[in-house]
């Protein structure tokens, strides 16, 4: 069994503006209990492929779905800002996730374009903790993966009535079918930050996750 965590470190970016974001998110960090910060939103792109000739990966099974949901509100929002919240916030946690670990054709080894709903800072300090983050370790040896459970329940930081910064609190369990060997069993739980970014949609700027990856005999 392989264990690993990792935290983001704060990262303050200059300018009058960006200090004022940067208030909100460290705002969220004190109250949610999260701490890592970099403001700046970055492009997302589709994982690339690498290797010769690859066969497009497909599930033993399809993905358990993405459940997604607000569960406390430090302010004040409508179910309705609510709702909308939580599927904005799925689809950048999605985008991630397919990235990182269930879309692309495998076998692959290059995640460089993981972390495209990250923050330029967060996504710098992410790329150095790719063995956590994305399946570039197993990636290689990698027949198909798909999710067995992924939730994120929301804690949402909303002055004025307006959501300014969530911490999603994330369930991954995810299987990974080898090309040899026994499959891996890969658990990935703890905190994502979000927050605004220009463009009024959601990036991720910090995270404190652990990852478990375990071996088995089946995939069932």
């Amino acid at each position: 069994m392989t264990w690993l965590r990792a935290r983001a470190t704060p990262a303050i970016t200059a300018g009058v503006a960006w200090g004022v974001a940067w208030g909100v998110a460290w705002g969220v960090a004190l109250l949610l209990s999260v701490t890592g910060c970099t403001l700046d939103s970055a492009p997302h792109r589709s994982p690339t492929v690498s290797g010769n000739a690859p066969v497009q990966s497909v599930p033993e099974q399809p993905s358990a779905p993405f459940r997604v949901a607000v569960t406390r509100v430090s302010g004040k929002l409508t179910e309705q800002q609510r709702t909308g919240l939580a599927a904005d916030v799925r689809r950048v946690l999605a985008a991630y996730l397919d990235a990182a670990f269930l879309g692309g054709t495998y076998p692959r080894s290059d995640f460089t374009h993981s972390f495209g709903k990250f923050t330029t800072g967060a996504a710098r300090t992410a790329r150095r903790d790719r063995d956590l983050l994305t399946n570039e370790r197993l990636g290689p040896q990698t027949e198909s993966v798909w999710a067995v459970r992924r939730t994120a329940f929301l804690s949402v930081l909303a002055p004025s009535e307006v959501a300014a910064g969530v911490t999603a609190n994330v369930n991954l369990d995810l299987m990974v079918r080898t090309l040899s060997g026994p499959s891996e069993r890969v658990r990935l739980k703890g905190r994502l930050l979000l927050t605004r970014n220009p463009g009024n949609g959601w990036s991720i700027f910090g995270y404190d996750v652990s990852r478990s990856d375990t071996p088995v005999r089946s995939a069932s």
